[in-house]
């Protein structure tokens, strides 16, 4: 893929639709806890519509005067049944309001809504909502959806928001032969209807997101290999396009290859019960979780693996398995999925590539706009600029300078399975951070407050003089609590000199040669900016 396309990837703002994912809840969705999605529709690619119907098993939290569920306005819904009984409902401002017949609590109840119409278009997949409808080279219908930034209920009825994790979903897409219609989980069934259409049944009996959930349709060839991670057995596939097989069997042999080095770093691949999948989609790539979309035409980065490939699947650990209930928090799906491709470059090529990367890669594409970690009851549209993936990640090499990579790295996997306060494995920055405290025995809020909740970098200060055949140096941060340590290289009377300093907002003076050089952070582990004072 061209450079240009990753720069999208990660600095893209696009909402096409005047939609969000995310927010604050209203009382009446803060009310209803979704337990399962069966979505089951009919894709016309000719007609670019769609239409069937959404069964929703939900509990009831507190009571409430309404069930209400998220769904564009754009589409017709036609009736709304709970429980068997045929419902009033309105309309309108995306939201669906059905009457309360006066269901119990805490007990599991189901909603059926019919509906109907054009989805949006995506205008520029896949970061904006909506439909991709396209043809391969033998002019077949080739559709795809995304919504993570706008909201799953761009093309079906649901409790949008990243705090409410499914325990399932079914989807059944009924789509005209010979298409065929791809989606989480594991294929129940395929049956072939008198109209010449066939009906794909998918179903993943893990926590899901919503914006997860996902289907794409193709005249696909199924490339399947039983992969080993970890010495147990996986299976792939890849639903390809027939112009694009030749890479097929290589993008499988290397997608192995990068699940075990994610499986040795984060654990087991956590849908060893369904699949690893790929489907071609007609953009570049996106997670879904057990079929993550792949449009990358087998790109190699300058170093010689697939980026949309390895970054996508380790969304399967950082996004998929564990997840973020508020949307302020989302760096912790990109930051440390990010982060992950440094540790993979490391691992791989060696140290001084890991230097390269993290230079070329990191500090030259960091904003500083926004705090990484924004205000809770955030929207995908408050995310402004690319911070969430490479300044986030750069937190974690710099806790790396701090605790040391083997902490780094056992925390780091701690986190994915530790219990947490919410279902689902539902996290929040608050949880790591505690995490991090517990693991190190230290406190280290002042090092979280300046890199996480703030925009703007540290400064450290620094005042020379010449006294004699010295120069002697002043340092301190100006940010009143802050106490990163910085390394610093000399070259004395007896050779090179490498001392760590410990900093703090006192001046810390040191004493070198009047001739030598200062190189101030020389491994460049740090972000922060200078000020020489006079």
């Amino acid at each position: 893929m061209k450079k240009i396309i990753l720069f999208m990837i990660l600095y893209c703002h696009v909402f096409a639709l005047d939609v969000k994912s995310g927010g604050r809840l209203s009382d009446a969705q803060e009310a209803i806890d979704v337990k399962h999605y069966l979505i089951d529709i009919r894709v016309d690619p000719y007609k670019e519509t769609i239409r069937g119907e959404v069964v929703i098993e939900f509990e009831l939290l507190r009571k409430t005067d309404v069930v209400e569920i998220d769904l564009l306005d754009k589409y017709t819904v036609s009736s709304t049944i709970i429980n068997g009984t045929s419902l009033a409902f309105t309309h309108e401002k995306n939201k669906i309001l059905v009457e309360n017949p006066g269901i119990a609590l805490f007990v599991d109840h189901e909603l059926l809504i019919r509906y109907g119409g054009k989805p949006p278009a995506a205008k520029n997949p896949p970061w904006s909502g909506g439909f991709t409808w396209s043809k391969d080279a033998e002019g077949r219908h080739w559709a795809g959806v995304s919504c993570q930034s706008n909201g799953a209920y761009v093309w079906y009825p649901c409790k949008e928001h990243p705090s409410d994790k499914a325990n399932g979903a079914e989807v059944i897409i009924t789509t005209p032969r010979p298409l065929m219609a791809v989606s989480n989980g594991v294929l129940v069934s395929v049956e072939n209807t008198k109209d010449r259409w066939s009906k794909w049944h998918w179903k993943t009996e893990n926590p899901i997101s919503t914006y997860n959930i996902s289907f794409t349709i193709g005249n696909f060839e199924t490339i399947e290999r039983t992969g080993y991670v970890l010495d147990e057995p996986i299976d792939m596939v890849f639903y390809v396009l027939k112009e694009k097989i030749s890479g097929a069997v290589g993008l499988l042999e290397e997608a192995e290859e990068h699940l075990n080095f994610y499986a040795r770093a984060f654990g087991q691949y956590p849908w060893r019960n369904e699949k690893f999948g790929l489907v071609h989609a007609p953009f570049s790539g996106m997670e879904h979780q057990t079929i993550n979309a792949y449009g990358n035409d087998y790109v190699k980065t300058e170093l010689g693996y697939d980026f949309i490939l390895f970054h996508e699947m380790g969304h399967e650990w950082w996004g998929n398995f564990l997840s973020v209930a508020d949307w302020s928090d989302f760096w912790i799906h990109e930051g440390f999925d990010t982060y992950a491709e440094a540790m993979f470059v490391e691992e791989k090529y060696g140290s001084e590539a890991l230097k390269g990367f993290i230079k070329s890669r990191y500090k030259k594409n960091i904003q500083n706009i926004t705090p990484v970690v924004l205000s809770k009851n955030m929207t995908m549209e408050d995310k402004i600029g690319n911070d969430v993936y490479y300044k986030g990640a750069h937190v974690l090499h710099m806790l790396r300078y701090l605790i040391g990579f083997n902490t780094l790295k056992e925390t780091l996997k701690e986190f994915l399975y530790m219990p947490k306060e919410r279902p689902n494995n539902q996290t929040s920055t608050k949880e790591f951070i505690s995490l991090v405290h517990q693991n190190t025995d230290l406190q280290i809020d002042w090092f979280f407050e300046q890199y996480l909740y703030k925009s703007k970098l540290p400064t450290l200060n620094i005042k020379k003089k010449i006294v004699n055949d010295k120069q002697i140096i002043e340092f301190w941060w100006e940010e009143k609590g802050f106490k990163m340590p910085v390394e610093i290289k000399f070259f004395s009377f007896d050779g090179e000199r490498n001392r760590k300093l410990t900093l703090s907002n006192s001046p810390y003076k040191i004493a070198i040669p009047k001739q030598s050089d200062l190189n101030i952070d020389p491994e460049g582990w740090l972000l922060f900016n200078k000020n020489v004072v006079e």
